[in-house]
């Protein structure tokens, strides 16, 4: 099948910009994530048992750096303090 072609006047159309990115909000997240996971695997613990501390305060830089970007990751910055402070409470209980 031969390629579609464009009239002369016609534009290529190209895909919509991404917004701005909240990296410390995905960290906190993926941090979160990994001192939950951390809190319940034993061997896993020794290591990951100041994991939930990082969280946090990626967290909370996360959520402040959200309300200068237009709430770009306010959600995952939110979600990653949840998961950190699980983590904490969850680690701090199967000591």
């Amino acid at each position: 099948m031969p390629p579609l072609a464009l009239a002369s006047d016609q534009e290529i159309p190209t895909p919509p910009a991404k917004g701005p990115l909240n990296g410390l909000a995905t960290l906190a997240l993926a941090y979160g994530t990994i001192s939950i996971v951390g809190a319940f695997a034993p061997p896993v613990r020794d290591i990951t048992g100041t994991v939930p501390v990082p969280a946090l305060i990626l967290g909370a830089t996360g959520w402040a750096n959200a309300h200068r970007m237009n709430s770009a990751g306010r959600k995952q910055a939110m979600a990653g303090m949840a998961t950190g402070l699980t983590g904490l409470i969850l680690t701090l209980i199967t000591r």
